[in-house]
């Protein structure tokens, strides 16, 4: 019937006007016969531009582009009526027993629609119900493609929720890897594409691709994981949800969502995994990213990184995990891990119901727990803009050097805000760390642990700059987690408040920072709202208390041009016991109302170890000032200065307060110039005595004290050798002058 009625429309053009020149007429059956077995192609071709070009509405679907050509809407219904395009089933064409190669056929089961054209030349391929058909007649007819994108539904997968999409699922992926060794992608539409096994790629560059698809593993295993890339290269996981019918049970299985070992050059973006053990889990791996996602429900981690290189994780959510939200393990990695980045994720709201009821999840970590085989195993991190909210820490590292953590928010955590973890089980080869940077980092409200911790613990932590960071309420009822604990390391410039210990710090530069109200109920030798150890430089720093004071552990340093300002009535500084080398406490302003005396000893301070401690007078609330007089009023303490502003021979530097009061008793001391002084004595019965000084000098001040009754005394004849003391009643007996004379 249809070669009839081409036949019958035999003389007429494709279009409505035939090319003048051509002069002849040649039928539709001889044009397609002389074309053989890609004269249906080439036909279409006329009315397709090519093979490089799909029609259809701007920004439909593929489905909707095929469905509106069925009905009308589109270059298709041309050919039909031209007979070059049969329409069909894959039922229908696989009972076919003589498919004309001179036609196209178009497959119009849903999410299986295309163009299929006999291949005579083929009579080995095998049916693979995507790109493959096979007649009754043995012919086997061919897909008409536009690129290296394979839709899954091709192959039979359904992607309704209900039916076994596996198998479907498995040849699409078998077809992509042989078909484009170079590197093709699995498309998975809208849909939900239920299985029941797992798919392990080996070497193939297959990449997956989904629009707002799922792929639900229905399979109450905890060991099977869904995408497995065992040495592969160049692909990547884009836009694909990963869901599971187990949903308990997760922690410590390997029923993962995704993973990658012994690959390289790939990316996986805005992908959605949930109820797997590991979300992404990715080992010996080199170049990759992942960037995107939202993880979530997981027995463990959302991202686990194991020795790996130059990989960047960006803009992902992982939350409602039971384990760390990224795991960075480069135990048993030779040549450690290098050059990762962290950006601006955002990790929240751990939980304890997969399996680990002890805990909730936590953000990002790395560890060993077990011997590693690098010296320093981590190197070159950046930890930058991420958001940590509701987890047991924020960040914890462990045997790591050149990294940077900066500008990340950390908030509602238990253990940790920032730590570097040396403890036995995360770091149990001692491999050192430092030589690096925490900047500008907001942490609040840590429960259970310090706010900021880097510190020497069983291995050496150096060379770390701590800065600009804002810490605060970080409190326990019972143990003293410092809000900043350092060893080794420049802290300057950080705001930190409400903690129950401010600072903690062993052989540090501590500068510009402002540390506000520490967590004392009472006054205290305990009550040490800073720690100073070993050596340490505190300098322009702000100390503001109600009850804390700073304590100085054994040690040396130098504490210089502080505010420091307490209501503690035990003491504003205690040195908590003998330091090891000098100690100056100097130049530093102290507001302190109602400390006994603003610097004190604890009682283990000996002697030799307190003539080890230089210190102003301002330690003991004394005061000091320039004028050119001594006050006339207010209240002054003993040691109180003031410094003589009219200076000259024979004056004295300043007067001294020797007896606190209003305004005090005072008392001259430093005279300017030489300074004689003697006894003499003035005989019974007699008026003056003469005194030579021997100064070699005119005293410009002499001062004679009487021990008798000689009444007034005064000075005459003062020469360069000698004076002359006078009395104003002679003195019954031989009397004893004390004299001092000042040039």
């Amino acid at each position: 019937m249809l070669n009839e009625k081409m036949e019958q429309q035999e003389g007429k053009g494709l279009d409505k006007e035939q090319p003048e020149e051509l002069g002849i007429h040649v039928s539709r059956r001889k044009l397609l016969t002389a074309f053989g077995m890609a004269g249906a192609a080439i036909a279409a071709g006329s009315m397709l531009p090519g093979p490089s070009t799909a029609y259809g509405k701007e920004g439909a679907s593929v489905a909707e582009s095929v469905y509106e050509e069925l009905h009308g809407k589109g270059k298709v219904p041309q050919l039909k009526a031209a007979d070059l395009i049969i329409a069909t089933t894959i039922a229908e064409l696989r009972a076919n027993s003589d498919p004309d190669p001179k036609f196209l056929y178009f497959i119009r089961d849903k999410g299986q629609e295309g163009h299929f054209y006999v291949d005579p030349a083929d009579t080995t391929s095998v049916d693979n119900t995507g790109t493959i058909l096979m007649a009754a007649s043995g012919a086997r007819l061919k897909r008409m493609m536009i690129d290296d994108s394979i839709d899954v539904r091709w192959f039979g997968a359904k992607g309704n929720g209900t039916a076994d999409d596996t198998a479907a699922t498995l040849g699409a992926i078998g077809y992509v890897s042989s078909a484009f060794p170079q590197g093709g992608v699995l498309y998975f539409p809208n849909g939900k594409y239920r299985v029941t096994d797992g798919f392990t790629l080996t070497g193939q560059k297959v990449s997956f691709r989904g629009d707002k698809a799922e792929i639900f593993l229905d399979n109450s295993s905890d060991i099977i994981t869904v995408l497995t890339f065992l040495g592969c290269t160049d692909f990547f996981v884009e836009g694909i949800k990963i869901s599971s019918s187990k949903t308990t049970k997760l922690h410590s299985k390997q029923a993962h969502g995704i993973f990658i070992k012994d690959s390289g050059k790939f990316k996986l973006k805005n992908l959605d995994i949930s109820y797997r053990t590991d979300a992404i889990h990715i080992q010996s791996c080199d170049n990759f990213t992942l960037e995107g996602s939202d993880v979530y429900y997981l027995g463990e981690e959302g991202i686990r990184i194991g020795g790996s290189r130059n990989w960047r994780v960006a803009g992902n959510r992982i939350h409602h995990h039971n384990g760390d939200g990224i795991l960075l393990k480069h135990a048993g990695a030779s040549e450690g891990m290098y050059n990762g980045e962290i950006i601006g994720n955002f990790l929240y709201d751990g939980v304890n119901t997969f399996g680990l009821t002890s805990t909730i999840g936590g953000g990002v970590t790395c560890n060993e727990e077990v011997t590693g085989t690098a010296e320093r195993n981590i190197h070159n991190l950046v930890i930058s803009g991420n958001t940590f909210k509701n987890l047991r820490y924020g960040i914890g590292l462990t045997s790591i050097t050149n990294f940077t953590i900066s500008g990340n928010t950390i908030q509602n955590v238990k253990t940790a805000g920032i730590r570097m973890d040396n403890s036995n089980v995360n770091n149990p080869s001692h491999n050192p760390g430092g030589e690096s940077a925490i900047t500008g980092n907001t942490v609040e409200n840590v429960t259970d642990g310090e706010g900021i911790q880097f510190a020497t613990n069983q291995a050496i932590v150096e060379k770390v700059s701590i800065t600009g960071n804002h810490v605060r309420w970080v409190t326990h009822a019972v143990t003293q987690y410092p809000g900043i604990a350092a060893s080794n390391a420049v802290v300057s410039g950080n705001m930190v408040s409400d903690c129950k210990i401010l600072l903690q710090a062993s052989n540090c530069t501590i500068t510009g920072n402002r540390f506000l109200q520490g967590g004392f109920s009472s006054s205290d030798a305990g009550s040490n709202a800073i720690k100073l150890f070993e050596s340490f430089v505190f300098t322009g720093n702000t100390f503001e208390d109600t009850k804390g004071h700073i304590g100085i552990g054994s040690g040396s340093g130098v504490m210089s041009g502080n505010s420091i300002k307490t209501g503690s009535n035990f003491c504003a500084i205690l040195l908590r016991n003998n330091p090891s080398g000098n100690v100056y406490v100097m130049n530093n302003s102290f507001e302190c109302p109602n400390t006994l005396k603003n610097i004190a000893y604890d009682p283990t301070v000996t002697p030799s170890g307190s003539g080890k401690i230089s210190c102003d007078f301002t330690l003991a609330r004394a005061i000091q000032r320039y004028d050119a007089a001594i006050p006339a009023d207010g209240s002054y303490t003993p040691l109180s200065i003031i410094w003589n502003k009219d200076v000259g021979k024979g004056k004295p530097l300043g007067h001294v307060c020797i007896t606190g009061g209003t305004p005090g008793v005072w008392a001259p001391f430093g005279y300017i110039g030489s300074v004689k002084n003697g006894t003499v004595t003035i005989s019974a019965l007699t008026d003056s005595v003469i005194v030579a000084h021997g100064m070699g000098l005119l005293p410009s001040y002499v001062s004679p004290t009487p021990l008798g009754n000689t009444g007034h005394l005064w000075i005459t004849d003062m020469t360069t050798t000698h004076f002359t003391i006078r009395c104003s009643a002679a003195p019954t007996a031989d009397t004893l002058i004390l004299w001092e004379a000042k040039a």
